[in-house]
């Protein structure tokens, strides 16, 4: 099942439009992560002055672009909802932006940061093993890569899980008054992609966050930050 995963229900001009509709909404449900923020702030820390940071999946901008932006790094925004990125511009105008999926964007330079939070759900287990190794050859040497994420916690005998990559595909999750299908890693799943993609993960760290919207269940967060070796 790893690498021959069967379609997602919903297009990428769909998932697209999905988010645009939120817009918002969205952030009155998640701009308020203090968790979040305070795992960017450490994974800011690391980075040098001035540094350039690339956030795929924007959103509004609120929390993680304003966080990068305030502490005077070069905020880069990637998006596929082109009405998430039209509401993080006024956000967040420090920043650069481009629509268009992180899976088909094609830097013009390395980034000293990367951050992924939330944004990938709705790829694939292949699609997850492409973006990893993307992030790895867009970020500079002695780079950190910032990963939040929900982890698979469910019945390992469910039949879309995968017992090699440690994931789960096709999960319904109730999500905003609606159903979104996504992909879940373990915790051990997520370290062999990111290791399998070259990165050295340097710190891990469990917190819960609360959305402020109905029929959507309390996340328990994992964020992983992980480094590109200074040298190959």
């Amino acid at each position: 099942m790893a690498l021959n995963d069967p379609p997602k229900p919903k297009s990428k001009a769909l998932c697209g439009q999905f988010w645009s509709d939120l817009g918002l909404e969205y952030q009155h449900a998640y701009g308020n992560d203090a968790p979040l923020v305070k795992a960017v702030q450490h994974w800011l820390s690391l980075l040098p002055s001035r540094a350039s940071v690339l956030e795929c999946g924007c959103g509004t901008g609120i929390p993680i672009g304003r966080t990068i932006a305030d502490g005077g790094y070069r905020y880069h925004g990637i998006d596929l909802a082109s009405g998430m990125v039209d509401i993080c511009k006024k956000q967040v105008p420090e920043g650069t932006y481009e629509v268009v999926s992180m899976l088909e964007y094609n830097p013009k330079d390395l980034y000293d940061g990367i951050v992924a939070s939330l944004s990938h759900f709705e790829l694939t287990p292949k699609e997850h093993v492409e973006l990893a190794r993307k992030c790895f050859q867009w970020t500079k040497p002695g780079g950190y890569l910032l990963i939040s994420t929900i982890v698979f916690g469910g019945v390992q005998e469910l039949e879309s899980y995968d017992p090699e990559m440690e994931c789960a595909d096709g999960v319904r999750n109730p999500f905003m008054g609606h159903e979104i299908v996504v992909t879940l890693f373990t915790k051990v799943g997520w370290r062999k992609l990111l290791e399998g993609a070259g990165f050295e993960i340097v710190h891990t760290e469990d917190d819960l966050f609360v959305p402020k919207a109905k029929d959507t269940p309390d996340e328990p967060r994992y964020y992983i930050t992980a480094k590109k070796p200074s040298r190959p």
